[in-house]
């Protein structure tokens, strides 16, 4: 199987620098799973519902600023800076599941794979959200 539950078809070709074994991969291939997101979700209600109203991740602010990015960046960023009042205070898969989260209620397809808790292989990963 290939990496995350993508198949070598859903690869999308890498850009000038990129290493050839390193493809990349778009969000929009399915790579997370349902089962993921719904964790996420209840990471997401009991934890950043509070400070993150629902809603706060879908305007297209957030889609510009996301799309075209590695999702390492992302989960970078939520595992560094929240939640606000205890940075790092979670795990890892808790912290993929509310990224695969945010996937999921931007409309980005699940897949049958699961997002790994790892920065680097996060990086192979563009992130790509349905046109609205």
């Amino acid at each position: 199987m290939a990496a995350f539950g993508v198949s070598p078809r859903a690869r999308l070709a890498g850009g000038a620098g990129q290493d050839a074994q390193a493809p990349v991969i778009s969000t929009m291939t399915g790579v997370y799973s349902a089962a993921q997101a719904t964790r996420g979700e209840d990471t997401y209600m009991s934890i950043c519902v509070s400070c993150h109203p629902r809603g706060t991740y879908t305007t297209p602010g957030f889609k510009a600023t996301w799309t075209g990015r590695p999702l390492s960046e992302l989960f970078d960023l939520v595992k560094e800076k929240m939640p606000k009042n205890d940075p790092g205070s979670l795990t890892p898969g808790e912290y993929v599941q509310a990224v695969a989260y945010l996937l999921k209620i931007n409309d980005v397809p699940a897949g049958e794979g699961e997002l790994p808790p790892d920065s680097e292989a996060l990086k192979k990963i563009r992130i790509e959200m349905p046109a609205q």
